[in-house]
This record gives C-alpha cells, sequence and structure tokens, in this order.
C-alpha cells in the first residue's frame, strides 16, 4: 500500500499537470512514479495522458497485469474474465475517444491553404459582348443600353432602370457567378433575383416585351417577382419551364442533376416538364420535382429549401451527396468519395456559410463516422 503522504504528493503533481503548471522536472517525477505501478491509488482525470500512445501503453500495461496475475484470480476465473472484459471495454473507449480527437484534426491537416467560404461576385456581360466584373466594382452607372441604365448600388446589388429614351434596350444580357460567388439583381420590371454559385440568368436588357417575361436560367436563383397581370414572368432551363404573374419561389435547375426543383414560398406558379409537356399547379410551401419520370410534388420546409438564401447549409434538407456539392458550389472545391459508400448517409442541422470550410467539415464529422482530408481544393473521404 502506498504511504498516504506520498499519494497526497502525486496528487498535488497531477493536478498540477492539469493546470499546465508542472515543471519539467515534476513531470518526469511524476511520469516515473506512475509507470513504476498500475495499482497506484490515484486520482486523476481520465485526460491525462501526453498521447494516445502512451495511454494505449499504460492500459494495455494493465490488462497484462491483471491477466496475468498469479494466484489471486486462480480461485475466480470467472470473475478475472469479467474484469479483463472490463478494462479492454475502458482501453476500447479511451483508445477510440482520443483517436477521435486526432482523426478529426485531418481537416485542418495536409495542406497550409486556409479555405474561405464564397462571396458575393458576379460577371456581367452586355449586348454587346462587353463583360463587366462586379467582385469589388465600385458603387455607380456601369453601363447604358439604349434608355436602360444599369447601374451597381451602394449595397452591392445590380439595378436596371428604364429611362425615358426610345426604343429601350432589346439586347440579351448575362449574368453569371462562378464557384464561390452569389449576387442579387433588380430586373427593370423591378423583380429582384438572387444568384445561387455557379448559376446564371440570361434576359432582355429591358425585359420589355409586350407578352411575356422571359428569363433563362442555369444554376440555382430565388425570385421575387413583380405583378404584372398582363406580362406573365417565365423562367426556363433545360428541363422545366416556370410561369408566373407575381410571386416568390425557387429553381434549382444546375445542369449536372437529373432533376430541376421548384419551391413555391408564396403565390402559384405552374410547373412545365419540357420532355413530356406535363404541367402542374403549385400551392405555397409545395416543391415540384422534375426528373426522368413524372413531375412529383411534394410539401417541404420552405425555410430549408431556401437555406442557401439566407446563408446557411441546411443538412437534412436533401440527400448527403447533394449537400457535397452544394459545399463544392460554395467553396470552389472537389470532393473526392471513391470506395466511401456515401448514399446511406443522413445528417440534420444548420451551418453557416460564412464559416471557413474546416469547420464545415468538422461539424459534419461530428455527426457521421466519416473523415475529411484538405489537399488543396481536394478533399478526400474517409470512412
Amino acid at each position: 500500500m502506498e504511504p498516504n503522504d506520498n499519494i497526497q504528493k502525486y496528487q498535488y503533481l497531477a493536478s498540477k499537470w492539469m493546470n499546465k503548471t508542472i515543471t519539467e522536472e515534476e513531470l518526469q517525477l511524476f511520469n516515473s512514479w506512475y509507470d513504476s505501478d498500475i495499482e497506484k491509488e490515484v486520482e486523476l482525470s481520465e485526460e491525462f495522458a501526453e498521447s494516445e500512445e502512451r495511454l494505449q501503453a499504460r492500459m494495455l500495461r494493465g490488462i497484462n497485469q491483471k491477466i496475468n496475475k498469479p494466484k489471486e484470480f486462480v480461485l475466480w476465473p470467472r470473475l478475472a474474465v469479467a474484469m479483463s472484459f472490463l478494462i479492454l471495454l475502458s482501453v476500447t473507449f479511451y483508445i477510440y475517444r482520443y483517436r477521435k480527437v486526432d482523426e478529426g484534426l485531418l481537416v485542418t491537416m495536409g495542406t497550409d491553404n486556409r479555405i474561405l467560404p464564397g462571396q458575393t461576385g458576379a460577371t456581367l456581360t452586355l449586348a454587346d459582348g462587353k463583360k463587366i466584373s462586379l467582385s469589388g466594382r465600385a458603387a455607380g452607372e456601369l453601363a447604358n443600353e439604349n434608355g436602360v441604365r444599369i447601374s451597381k448600388t451602394d449595397d452591392g446589388q445590380l439595378q436596371y432602370e428604364l429611362g425615358n429614351d426610345l426604343p429601350h434596350g432589346k439586347g440579351i444580357n448575362n449574368l453569371s457567378t462562378s464557384m464561390g460567388e452569389t449576387y442579387m439583381v433588380i430586373l427593370p420590371d423591378k423583380s429582384k433575383v438572387w444568384l445561387n454559385a455557379a448559376s446564371s440568368i440570361e434576359f432582355e436588357a429591358g425585359l420589355n416585351n409586350p407578352k411575356s417575361r422571359l428569363i433563362k436560367l442555369t444554376g440555382e436563383a430565388y425570385f421575387e417577382v413583380a405583378k404584372d397581370k398582363s406580362r406573365p414572368f417565365i423562367v426556363s432551363s433545360d428541363k422545366q419551364q416556370v410561369v408566373v404573374l407575381g410571386t416568390h419561389f425557387n429553381i434549382n435547375a444546375y445542369p449536372d442533376q437529373q432533376y430541376a426543383e421548384t419551391t413555391l414560398v408564396e403565390g402559384s406558379v405552374e410547373v412545365t416538364d419540357l420532355r413530356t409537356k406535363e404541367f402542374k399547379i403549385l400551392k405555397p410551401l409545395q416543391q415540384a420535382h422534375v426528373g426522368v419520370h413524372r413531375i412529383n410534388i411534394q410539401t417541404v420546409d420552405v425555410d430549408e429549401m431556401l437555406a442557401w438564401r439566407n446563408g446557411e447549409f441546411a443538412l437534412g434538407a436533401e440527400n448527403f451527396e447533394s449537400t457535397l456539392q452544394h459545399i463544392e458550389r460554395w467553396y470552389n472545391v472537389k470532393f473526392d468519395h471513391r470506395g466511401v459508400p456515401i448514399k446511406d448517409i443522413a445528417l440534420d442541422g444548420w451551418i453557416s456559410r460564412s464559416s471557413e470550410l474546416s469547420e464545415v467539415l468538422r461539424k459534419i464529422e461530428m455527426g457521421t463516422n466519416l473523415r475529411f482530408e484538405i489537399k488543396g481544393r481536394r478533399i478526400v473521404i474517409i470512412r
């Protein structure tokens, strides 16, 4: 039995170690004493270990000593087996606990480059082919096309305004975002459009066709359409066409997806499958899924579907593969999950799109058995 004064002495050194006030000499003394006998009766925090390897060595040595103790356990073999099992279980827990912490650091190891979130930015292509980068551009007038004044507002939005000159511009403009960019534009009819990353819209500079207001979309955008009963607002993509008079809705129609989704917030829209000519009328809080078969209508959580518009990732809104695609577009990265099944991964919760990539990946790790390793712009998934 260890003398009581010695126990108190080493408990004091243990507390100094936990408070990070222990000297090098005291640490060597404490380690020498602690490693000399696994049976020391000192109350130590479970976090006492300089490394996983040291902790594992101590615990495994304890197992061997418990298993190989002569005489004491001969009379109670079942008890010996039970105690050995409990010790092994403890080792497994501690090793797993520390290894999980170490592996979680993969999201910040393997590269010296921090991957920052996307930002406000876009490129405007005018009817004459001139390209204007809107990233970091000062507020003020950017162009004037046949009576249509195009300017950047003080709060960083693109605004189209019809002047008094005739005829108003009929040339096609294109507003596009790259990976890691998002932008908002106020169209000539006062409709508002928010573009997600890697998306674009094409429209007449004056948006003054007397019969309709036609927008061509690639990617994802949220629309707040100004009411005009005489001129329906039409958004077309490669798989569908959406017709509205005045409403708020979101369209997800990236070309690398096998489907297009329209989510209605308020008002009413008509969604037509361009392949089959089938059409459906949506009510608020409904989503139309246009894929390879019939148009599928379902009620959805609009807040989750519009998380990107509000600066967040909603992890439970879609399947895990779609979530990874959203992260790829926003951070301009590419996930490599070859050989790692991800279809069974289910997540929940919200993550700010203003977070650095490493923080987003760390939170996903906490909810899954996946690990991420950043290698430049390539993110390797490990399971």
